[in-house]
């Protein structure tokens, strides 16, 4: 089934439109709050819906537009909040085309823009392997220092007494929303992956809820040549 997306403006969002995004949520995550879940909307610039044939939103994912400072200097991206995709549509690259078409426009008015996220199922982790050269962090490359200022100052930021600067994980001090199991599961078949073999070394608690802090710089020359032919036909 062909899927669609729109951009849009948190404000915009009609009454039954969060309510269908809210019930996504509760369908694939634990301890989904209903005020939490507003909370966390209501501090967002911006929602990517994704849509299928009959304009029914079949996932989404919530963003913000932030700076953190690190060293005196202003570094400027992107915060991703919530996301979900349902099942019947995993596999879809719409919802992160949409992504990198709004952002990397955006970001160009930046000497460098970052995507800031946090990530707590092996799903999300492995877009950032295939679609970025260089994000942090991976599999046999240590952080450089400047990007580990950069996850620093954002972790501490944006989570303040939850991060863990020498784990780079956010450890919750609360019930979180956690994935449902089967949902994003690291198993033996899953495993075979380097990929998702680092992101479970890298953030063993994420059954519990965990968050791995990760970035990414948005920019068309971190993106892999063949995922930029895939996302946009050239």
């Amino acid at each position: 089934m062909k899927l669609y997306s729109e951009v849009v403006r948190r404000e915009s969002l009609a009454d039954p439109q969060i309510r269908t995004m809210y019930g996504l949520m509760d369908t694939f995550y634990d301890h989904m709050e209903p005020d939490a879940f507003l909370k966390d909307l209501a501090d967002k610039d911006y929602c990517i819906l994704l849509l299928d044939g009959g304009g029914q939103i079949v996932g989404f994912s919530t963003q913000k537009t932030t700076s953190v400072a690190v060293g005196g200097e202003e570094v400027f991206g992107v915060f991703s909040g919530d996301t979900i995709i349902h099942k019947d549509f995993w596999g879809s690259r719409e919802l992160f085309t949409a992504f990198a078409s709004h952002y990397l426009a955006y970001g160009e008015k930046y000497e460098e823009y970052y995507w800031f996220l946090i990530v707590k199922g092996y799903k999300t982790y492995k877009i950032l392997s295939t679609f970025f050269l260089e994000f942090y962090p991976r599999a046999g490359a240590p952080v450089p220092t400047r990007e580990a200022a950069i996850m620093a100052a954002y972790g501490q930021a944006f989570f303040p007494g939850d991060y863990n600067a020498r784990t780079g994980v956010v450890e919750y001090r609360r019930i979180k929303d956690v994935l449902k199991i089967g949902v994003a599961d690291v198993d033996e078949r899953v495993r075979r992956d380097q990929n998702a073999r680092f992101f479970e070394r890298a953030n063993p608690g994420y059954l519990h809820g965990n968050d791995l802090v990760c970035i990414a710089k948005l920019s068309k020359e971190n993106i892999r040549p063949a995922a930029h032919r895939l996302l946009f036909g050239r």
